[in-house]
């Protein structure tokens, strides 16, 4: 018995690793067809002239996937090389299924057999002949690093439906991303955490813990909030009783993780020692970590706590700067006036405000550690359910079901199961139903704020949750104000009077790269994977949603528009090309996210032009 178990325990390794390296190849490809190889007329779908030398995987999966396989054959020619892979249809977004392994061939030698790190290797070298700059090794690490934690997840993947409680699914949605960015060459990476700890601290474990809290003398405390009450005060109350008994100490919460980073820091240290702080360690109720790793939720809080976590995770290190703090509080400045008129003119919209934050500055005589534990403390407070969540709602993760593949397919389906429960129809058409339905929410108000107010959401899969009720969305909300920025020509240093130079940097956008980042985040980050996952290997609904986006945006227009906008939606309705972030090329070139460029992305609502749009 016991050599039975081992052999199934060894055997679910293999496989989880093998699934791993399997979807790394499918994220990197599409990728790397979206950012390189299409735009550069470098790849096709369909019969090839030459196909009788291909491998007889590639053809066996050709008749088993009958007509609607095709093959996608790219060209690597600055090193001389091709690649050749069975796809489910051809994709104009690049949001390929893959249906074969996948090949690459050499001048003079036989088709080979590609693993992960093959193909990373031969796509890497290409971009590093295309640009003539040193193999990226940094970015070869972190996709390795995301394939054993993508490993490790799916080991711990828990199918089935989420549970009846709201609050409970909601968790279970933000813990339930085993895939990650389905257009990120390394989704999953963690990098700045061992094994082990990213076993013990990644939502997707089903794991909670206790918050590590700090007691820090109010002189040193550093504190903003727009609410009756102060940030430190908030925080005290949801905190364990007794922890401090002394007035002239404030609670400071951290992730826990964070907290072993933050006491090995020599300013830490020499606070501890003096008494300027005490170290009280992990007390209380455990938190879940949401999607994001470093904001964690207990139903009971009406906050969740977005923490510092200075770990690398896809692209960015996660620790809150003094500008980041300080934007979010403007922003809930501004949200807190608009968000009346927005509800009266969008009843099921909720935005997550941010509207405090707590960290310290402990004035140490050394700027760069005055900053490292400012940042390193820094932890922000975020609106929860409490207020805003009507009755029988259940508020989901939006990458839960579009960014999640296989797993969010079936989830997305059990949604459809309940809508048709209550109203019985054609599998297709409640798709269709659901899909308007979930459009409406999320694309009026985010226009809205863009041509109207200047403001500059960022409605990606993980900045959406969607509040569903009988399987159909009821309300939507919006969140992480880290990514909402500020048109300029709105909001000059008069309107961020009281910020400081840096916040406003960060905060203003000019109007086309703003339009740039609510276009790729709504239309393609958001729709074209919504899309893909309602309507895999079926052009025809496909078809049909894309005509739900076109009779949305033409709505929008007759109900809610101007001529900025008009001019906006007129060029997407005409085909002009979706703007596609370059997320492989960010990371090769290691680009701050600021500085992203964009890559045209095929829009297929170009092939609806004159036709009557859906109703």
């Amino acid at each position: 018995m016991q050599l039975n178990n081992t052999v199934r325990a060894v055997d679910a390794t293999l496989m989880a690793h093998q699934e791993a390296g399997l979807r790394s190849m499918e994220t990197l490809l599409n990728c790397y067809c979206r950012e390189v190889a299409g735009p550069r007329d470098e790849l096709s779908v369909g019969p090839l002239f030459g196909h009788s030398d291909w491998p007889q995987s590639v053809r066996m999966a050709l008749q088993h996937a009958g007509s609607g396989g095709k093959v996608l054959h790219i060209l690597l020619p600055l090193t001389a090389a091709r690649l050749l892979v069975v796809v489910a249809q051809p994709s104009a977004t690049c949001n390929y299924r893959y249906r074969s392994p996948f090949y690459a061939k050499a001048p003079g030698r036989a088709w080979a057999l590609l693993d992960w790190q093959g193909l990373a290797g031969l796509l890497l070298g290409e971009l590093s002949v295309q640009s003539e700059t040193p193999f990226n090794e940094e970015l070869m690490r972190q996709m390795c690093d995301s394939v054993a934690v993508s490993a490790a997840l799916r080991q711990a993947a828990r199918p089935g439906p989420f549970a009846a409680p709201p609050l409970q699914a909601f968790i279970e949605s933000e813990q339930s991303l085993l895939f990650g960015h389905p257009f990120h060459p390394a989704p999953k990476s963690r990098q700045g955490m061992s094994h082990q700890d990213m076993l013990r601290y990644s939502p997707e474990m089903g794991t909670r813990f206790p918050l590590h809290y700090f007691a820090v003398r109010r002189d040193d405390l550093l504190q903003q909030s727009v609410l009756g009450t102060p940030c430190d005060r908030i925080v005290a109350a949801q905190a364990p009783a007794g922890l401090i008994t002394d007035d002239a100490y404030a609670l400071i919460p951290t992730h826990p993780w964070q907290a072993g980073h933050l006491l090995g820091h020599a300013g830490v240290a020499e606070a501890i020692r003096s008494g300027r702080m005490r170290d009280l360690g992990a007390q209380g109720e455990a938190y879940y970590p949401t999607s994001s790793i470093r904001t964690l939720f207990h139903p009971d809080n009406p906050y969740f706590y977005k923490c510092s976590l200075n770990i690398r995770i896809t692209n960015c290190v996660r620790k809150n700067a003094v500008y980041e703090l300080e934007g979010a509080l403007q922003v809930s400045k501004i949200m807190r006036a608009l968000m009346p008129g927005l509800q009266r003119r969008f009843p099921g919209l909720q935005v997550m405000e941010e509207p405090g934050f707590l960290s310290l500055d402990l004035k140490l005589g050394d700027a760069q550690s005055d900053k490292e534990l400012t940042e390193g403390f820094g932890m922000i407070l975020r609106r929860g359910f409490q207020d805003g969540l009507r009755p029988g709602v259940t508020p989901l993760l939006a990458g839960a079901l579009f960014g999640n593949h296989l797993h969010g397919a079936a989830r997305l389906d059990e949604l459809l199961m309940q809508m048709r429960r209550h109203n019985p129809m054609p599998l297709a058409d409640a798709a269709e139903q659901w899909f308007s339905l979930y459009v409406a929410e999320l694309m009026y108000p985010v226009l809205y704020c863009y041509f109207q107010h200047g403001i500059i959401f960022e409605p990606h899969l993980q900045n959406v949750v969607i509040g569903v009720a009988g399987g159909q969305p009821r309300q939507l909300f919006l969140r992480d104000f880290e990514g909402v920025k500020l048109l300029r020509a709105h909001y000059g240093e008069q309107q961020l009077a009281g910020l400081s130079e840096a916040a406003r940097a960060a905060l203003w956008y000019d109007t086309e790269l703003g339009w740039k980042r609510i276009a790729y985040c709504l239309f393609v980050n958001n729709f074209c994977e919504a899309i893909s996952q309602m309507a895999a290997n079926n052009p025809v609904l496909q078809r049909r949603l894309w005509a739900v986006v076109q009779h949305h945006l033409q709505a929008y227009q007759s109900r809610h528009g101007d001529a900025a906008s008009a001019q906006r939606i007129a060029a997407l309705l005409g085909g002009a090309a979706f703007p596609g972030k370059t997320n492989l090329l960010n990371r090769f070139f290691k680009r701050a996210d600021r500085a992203t460029t964009y890559v045209p992305v095929s829009n297929p609502l170009g092939m609806l032009a004159g036709e009557h749009a859906w109703n």
